[in-house]
């Protein structure tokens, strides 16, 4: 699954991480070889290098994967996989107003699905485990 966000987001970013850090400790305990996995990508790569995205998504579950790339890359992997986002200015600084839309890919990186908020994390989590199972 693929969740684009920033390190900086105030609301959608922490709460989608902590919902999906439940999913993935339930996909941890299955004993499953094959779980799925939660890639974070960040949309801000002025702020989050990769060193401190990765720190941040650990922050909820060490197994989240991460990633960020400079423009124009991160636009053209965001639009290929139907999420966007945009940087709005707030006084002297700014803010990454994104996509809540989790993407789900297959083991081949093809478009599998989507998830929208709101999220409920067992329920992912069984249903993940059970493509996961029959797509090895």
């Amino acid at each position: 699954m693929i969740f684009i966000g920033f390190s900086h987001c105030p609301d959608v970013c922490p709460t989608t991480l902590t919902e999906m850090a439940r999913a993935q400790a339930i996909w941890q305990a299955s004993g499953s070889e094959n779980k799925p996995k939660l890639l974070f990508v960040s949309v801000d790569p002025e702020r989050d290098t990769p060193a401190k995205i990765a720190e941040y998504a650990a922050y909820f579950h060490k197994d989240t994967l991460t990633a960020t790339a400079a423009e124009p890359q991160l636009t053209e992997f965001t639009r290929a996989i139907g999420l966007v986002y945009m940087k709005v200015p707030q006084g002297e600084s700014y803010t990454m107003d994104h996509s809540s839309t989790l993407v789900v890919l297959n083991p081949k990186a093809e478009f599998a699905g989507i998830i929208r908020p709101p999220l409920k994390p067992e329920t992912i989590a069984r249903d993940l485990l059970a493509l996961a199972k029959a797509m090895p």
